[in-house]
């Protein structure tokens, strides 16, 4: 960590939003950087992956973060073993893939009942670990807003008690805002376009979601990766999310086609120029419940 605790001039006024690092659970290095960050109060939210492989053993680490950030989970159908209690995974164990989910998905060939089982599954790994219930609720790669599979994820909060509700992300934008900001505007429009039915539905049961998205690009910030994260800023709202992948140096995941970005997010995370940017954005980072 080459900076301290996190100091950001405030103004009368500021935009809060939540910055929120994904995949904590998936490899040492990943949860080294995340945890760093949280203990700089460099971060305001984390998404855990509780089918990655070092969830069982880092993931008692966020405990001490629970009340200065949000801790979520990261529901994963790509990129790790899923659908174990269903019997529906590859013989040889191999994950599934973007393509492949997206595929059935959209033609409508996923089992809801099996997406809802592996959630509810999923869910009870995060509080078998935390004690208690997400805070929020997201998805790797966003499958939590595919056809079928937001349908699983409605009926599961359906089934919760009120206070076992957590906010659910989604990464819909406006769509000017998204041509603005000029950061791989063709995905991050098929993302929030992809989002809408589910925020929809989430309106309908009262659930709280948030306001705003950004932190999509292609992960190759050739330029450095704090330009982009400046435009990430651009136009932001209170409630609105701000995803990273960061990882501590030198703790690279054999085969991970990002570790690059996660590396450059990480050294912009915890230097001087996050606080010198948020200040001059108007924004400060909080919890979801604080904005």
């Amino acid at each position: 960590m080459t900076g301290g605790a996190l100091s950001v001039q405030r103004q009368a006024n500021p935009i809060r939003i939540v910055l929120n690092a994904d995949d904590f659970g998936l490899s040492a290095g990943i949860d080294q950087g995340i945890l760093d960050l949280l203990a700089n109060g460099r971060l305001t939210g984390v998404s855990a992956m509780t089918t990655g492989p070092r969830w069982s053993e880092d993931g008692p680490n966020l405990a001490a973060y629970r009340t200065a950030a949000d801790i979520g989970l990261h529901f994963s159908l790509t990129e790790v073993p899923t659908f174990r209690s269903e019997g529906l995974r590859r013989s040889d164990g191999a994950p599934f893939t973007f393509s492949e989910v997206v595929d059935v998905a959209w033609w409508r060939r996923i089992d809801r009942a099996a997406v809802r089982d592996e959630l509810l599954r999923q869910w009870r790994a995060f509080i078998d670990i935390l004690g208690q219930s997400p805070a929020h609720l997201d998805s790797h790669q966003h499958v939590h807003q595919l056809p079928v599979v937001r349908d699983a994820v409605l009926e599961f909060l359906d089934d919760l008690s009120e206070s076992e509700r957590p906010y659910v992300r989604t990464a819909v934008e406006r769509t000017g805002t998204i041509v603005r900001r000029r950061v791989h505007a063709a995905r991050a429009l098929a993302f929030s376009v992809a989002g809408r039915r589910l925020r929809r539905g989430l309106a309908a049961r009262r659930i709280r979601t948030n306001d705003g998205f950004s932190g999509i690009y292609d992960f190759r910030a050739t330029a450095g990766y704090r330009p982009l994260f400046r435009k990430f800023l651009r136009e932001t709202r209170n409630t609105a999310i701000v995803l990273c992948h960061p990882a501590a140096p030198g703790m690279t995941m054999p085969g991970d086609r990002i570790a690059g970005a996660r590396g450059s997010e990480y050294d912009y995370f915890a230097g001087d120029a996050l606080a010198e940017d948020l200040a001059a954005a108007g924004v400060t980072i909080g919890r979801f419940a604080d904005s």
